[in-house]
């Protein structure tokens, strides 16, 4: 019986040291899985603080871009109040050489005259938008 007793004895041993044998190789992967799963936390960490930055980013640009549009606009708003304002400035202009003109010519057949008399000369006043709005005046001697 001690051949029996010293078989079954071994194979105990063996058994243990291959318990021990897979729970040190299941505390190693479990080892092995926490470090991994913390680099995987910390690199997802670091992905999310970039997206946060760059959607940081985007959120500015879009302001910046709003804030173009803005000046953008104000600028088109100008150009056209500069544009208006050169039309109405030359359309006065010739206005004002046509009356310049009338009372050339109105003092030019005033002098010719063989008797001048006092004369009362009216000329249409014209706008910006070709409305008569009143008459010039020139009382001459």
């Amino acid at each position: 019986m001690a051949i029996g007793s010293a078989t079954s004895s071994s194979q105990s041993v063996s058994q243990s040291l291959v318990q021990q044998l897979r729970l040190q190789e299941a505390k190693r992967a479990a080892a092995e899985a926490q470090f991994t799963a913390q680099n995987l936390r910390a690199q997802a960490n670091e992905a999310q603080a970039t997206a946060d930055r760059e959607q940081e980013r985007a959120r500015s640009l879009r302001l910046d871009a709003n804030q173009a549009q803005v000046q953008a606009g104000q600028a088109s708003q100008g150009l056209k109040a500069i544009q208006s304002l050169s039309q109405m400035s030359s359309t006065l202009g010739n206005a004002y050489t046509q009356i310049a003109k009338a009372q050339q010519s109105s003092q030019t057949s005033t002098q010719t005259q063989v008797n001048p008399q006092p004369q009362e000369t009216q000329q249409a006043v014209v706008n910006t938008q070709g409305q008569t709005i009143g008459k010039v005046v020139n009382v001459t001697a």
